[in-house]
């Protein structure tokens, strides 16, 4: 009786501990799209983040309680207020915040994709734009990497980037 007790226990234990494991998530890891559109000169980002991740840093920092499946206007100038922040985008100097656009959340993968935009002064040939993305290396340090595309259509070939928390800004000579 008492080892199918100990042995159904285990077993409990096993169950829990696999869906624990099952839901953390060792990669610390943020995706972004950065483009440009000459016709319209808007620079259209996309940011993809483990949506835990997220929620736990701004909760922390900006928004309490976010729900990114219903954003109030709140809720979106506190989004806006952290990659503020945490994700710089500048040319020649002049920094350029990012407007809230849209947010997707895929829940069954815990992740949570920003759609970001923001009307820019035409760059040319000799501007320097500079990417800074700092998004949670508070929190993880040396264990966040982010990954950064940038394209800017006949300014330069398309530059990948993995911003460390040691190296956490993109200079691009056009």
């Amino acid at each position: 009786m008492k080892t199918k007790i100990y042995r159904t226990i285990k077993q409990i234990g096993i169950v829990v501990g696999s869906i624990f494991l099952l839901n953390a998530h060792p990669i610390k890891l943020t995706s972004s799209l950065i483009q440009y559109n000459p016709e319209t000169t808007q620079l259209q980002i996309e940011c993809r983040v483990f949506l835990d991740d997220f929620l736990n840093s701004i909760d922390s920092k900006t928004a309490k309680n976010i729900n990114l499946d219903n954003l109030s206007n709140q809720d979106k100038k506190g989004i806006e207020s952290y990659f503020k922040e945490y994700y710089v985008i500048s040319i020649n100097g002049k920094q350029f915040p990012l407007q809230y656009v849209a947010s997707e959340v895929m829940e069954e993968y815990n992740i949570c994709i920003f759609y970001f935009s923001q009307n820019i002064t035409k760059p040319k040939k000799g501007d320097q734009l500079c990417v800074e993305n700092k998004l949670f290396f508070e929190e993880f340090d040396f264990l966040q990497t982010n990954m950064v595309t940038v394209r800017f259509p006949s300014l330069t070939e398309e530059v990948y980037f993995e911003a460390m928390s040691t190296d956490y800004d993109l200079p691009i000579n056009f």
